[in-house]
């Protein structure tokens, strides 16, 4: 019994020390957007609010806590737009090449990338670059989306869908 008792008064005492020499846990982004945590404040860090519980309890509904969320009031709001082929364009192709041009603003963060929808199938590798070219489209009519993502792959923004035609020249259909 006095074994007991013994071994629940360390562990009180144990959870006094524990909270309350508990050291503060700091959080910033470095130039590549990976997260830095520290014991010691520095420029734009946040202070995380840790708490620590030896209590039993009943477990409680989890709940995800992202540390960065805070970092950044907002995420970045790119207008996407696509200038070429502009709404309701015919493209006239051959070989059903279509070059597309768009804007991003403001300027696309480096560790932000874009891709291309076509026809709801990701038509583009992820990149830098705001232009694109699609080869072997077919004649018809395509909806077409520019995405943004973030380093993890999530989509940031997307452009409104533009749509447009194919029209491929052949021996039936000269013009």
């Amino acid at each position: 019994m006095k074994k007991l008792i013994l071994f629940f008064a360390l562990l009180c005492i144990t959870a006094f020390f524990t909270s309350a020499f508990a050291q503060q846990v700091y959080v910033s982004v470095d130039k590549n957007g990976v997260p830095l945590y520290s014991d010691q404040p520095v420029a734009g860090s946040k202070k995380l609010e840790l708490k620590v519980s030896l209590q039993n309890q009943q477990p409680q509904q989890e709940t995800q806590i992202n540390p960065l969320a805070s970092l950044t009031d907002e995420p970045t709001p790119y207008q996407l737009t696509i200038l070429t082929p502009a709404m309701q364009d015919t493209v006239i192709s051959h070989q059903g090449e279509v070059v597309v041009q768009s804007d991003v603003s403001p300027q696309l963060a480096d560790h932000h990338k874009l891709r291309l929808v076509l026809d709801n199938n990701q038509q583009s590798p992820l990149q830098q670059s705001s232009n694109f070219r699609l080869l072997g489209v077919e004649r018809g009519e395509h909806q077409l989306q520019l995405q943004a993502l973030d380093q993890n792959g999530k989509l940031i923004a997307e452009s409104p869908v533009t749509t447009f035609y194919l029209r491929k020249t052949t021996i039936a259909s000269p013009k």
